[in-house]
């Protein structure tokens, strides 16, 4: 079965003026084309999340509004994929195109911040490979290299079919988990006497927890807290455009605040995952400063006791790196969760990533 290169037609979305799609005709049988944008606005956001909603591993990061709020709020640039059947959408692979740390070239990757992968509704064989056709061509230039973040196990379906294409899942990172279907009693009987001793002393300050609406000053609030936070441990502090854009999907954001002694003392921001019935901490905004009051514990406490009552299965920690050693690793294994595996796959697309991969290599061994 054969395939041509031609441009597509562009977008007449708002904000899609620059989209210039490729689509990748096929002469056989099958119906199906492949297209690549350059932006998420060069879809219709139904018809990206009614494919979302279809797949079984879909997740809160492939949502449009996810995907819109990266690319308007951060400004990485997308490379997104849909392919269509008949011109109804079967199946989708987000990407952006984000640095490579401490050094000059980029990679692609799904997705970045959050978590991709391939969602494939029907025709699976035949989609995946149209899909894995493209990234030899949209990783020029500075692009050395194709990431898939997955953070649902069940994509190792595609390992080997992965493997036969060149990618490789020799990374290795993971995550806390907790199983929030115990119940609250079973979860906190598990924690380390640590956390128990830490809530209880937390439950004794002045406080007050409060959920708050996705306005506009209520997230400037808490972002202000958030980079002292970043800054406290050295992390990436994204752009405040990126949080203002997460208001429009309110449905999905949990945002918690901390009173303590009646002083704002920041918060968590917390990514409802419906798809996979998980809750996922994924920005804090809680400074040092108020670690003494048991801040953090709190907050969690409180955290597992709304999801459970709203019917979530787990409380996913995020990332938790791969060293036992790390203080953040120890905070979170403490709660009781089960460490899981993130999967990640690698396929280079220029000689230079041979490099840079064995310079990470010696990075993690070796440290700063």
């Amino acid at each position: 079965m054969s395939q041509q290169l031609t441009r597509g037609g562009k977008s007449d979305r708002p904000g899609a003026d620059d989209i210039d799609p490729v689509r990748v005709e096929s002469d056989g049988e099958s119906g199906l084309t492949a297209t690549v944008f350059d932006s998420i606005h060069g879809v219709e956001p139904d018809r990206w999340n009614g494919v979302v909603d279809g797949s079984e591993l879909g997740t809160v990061f492939h949502r449009y509004e996810w995907l819109a709020a990266i690319e308007t709020g951060i400004g990485y640039p997308a490379r997104h994929v849909v392919v269509e059947k008949d011109s109804n959408p079967i199946g989708l692979f987000p990407n952006f195109v984000v640095e490579v740390p401490k050094t000059p070239f980029n990679r692609m990757t799904s997705v970045y911040p959050g978590f991709g992968g391939p969602l494939l509704t029907t025709d699976v064989s035949e989609s995946l490979s149209r899909v894995l056709d493209l990234v030899p061509d949209l990783c020029s230039g500075r692009t050395v290299v194709h990431e898939i973040r997955a953070c649902n196990t069940n994509f190792l379906r595609y390992d080997e079919y992965l493997s036969s294409s060149g990618y490789d899942s020799d990374r290795v990172e993971g995550r806390f988990l907790l199983n929030l279907e115990k119940g609250y009693d079973a979860l906190f009987a598990e924690m380390d006497s640590s956390k128990r001793r830490a809530i209880r002393r937390g439950r004794e300050t002045d406080h007050e927890i409060v959920e708050e609406e996705l306005t506009r000053s209520n997230m400037r609030r808490f972002y202000e807290k958030y980079c002292q936070h970043m800054e406290d441990v050295d992390g990436t502090i994204y752009p405040f455009d990126f949080f203002e854009q997460l208001t429009a999907m309110d449905d999905r954001v949990l945002l918690l605040t901390l009173r303590l002694e009646g002083e704002y003392a920041g918060g968590f921001l917390e990514l409802l995952d419906d798809e996979q019935s998980s809750v996922h901490g994924f920005f804090s905004g809680l400074p040092a400063e108020y670690f003494e009051y048991h801040a953090s514990e709190l907050l969690y406490d409180y955290l597992f006791q709304w999801a459970i009552e709203n019917g979530y299965e787990t409380y996913d920690f995020g990332g938790a790196g791969a060293n036992f050693e790390d203080g953040a690793f120890r905070f979170k294994e403490e709660f009781g969760g089960d460490l899981v595996p993130n999967v990640y796959w690698e396929r280079p697309t220029s000689p230079a990533w041979r490099l840079i991969d064995i310079g990470r290599s010696l990075y993690g061994r070796y440290g700063k």
